[in-house]
């Protein structure tokens, strides 16, 4: 690494990407650290499968510990299903509450902006 690069003074070191950092690891011995190290897809794509993963035992120990069969009625329908199905089917029905109203809050805002640059932004108030 030279000395002078990014319109540094001579003798100073400047701050760049591939700058490397030195620490003491394990029993002492000294490593290199690359400093600012940018992230990528593919290490946002392992850390959203290591999440998934992690859930998804979790998921299945739910399931294995509630076997248990309820009743359920709803309207005039009735019927009996394990636990952990009626919690996970509730949870999805929520989560599909939550996305709808979502992507109606999404579309309301885009509308909006669209309508801001169409007609200006002096007569269009934001959306309530």
């Amino acid at each position: 690494m030279s000395d002078v690069s990014d319109g540094a003074e001579p003798g100073e070191q400047a701050n760049t990407r591939n700058e490397v950092e030195h620490a003491r690891g394990w029993f002492g011995h000294k490593r290199s650290i690359k400093a600012n190290v940018p992230h990528t897809r593919i290490g946002a794509a392992w850390a959203t499968v290591t999440v998934a993963v992690v859930l998804g035992i979790a998921l299945i120990d739910f399931i294995a510990e509630n076997t248990r069969s309820v009743r359920i009625d709803f309207f005039s329908s009735s019927g009996h299903i394990p636990v952990a199905v009626a919690l996970l089917v509730a949870a999805v029905a929520g989560a599909f509450v939550v996305l709808a109203i979502g992507v109606a809050r999404t579309t309301q805002l885009r509308l909006a902006v669209r309508h801001r640059k169409q007609y200006g932004a002096a007569d269009s108030s934001p959306p309530t």
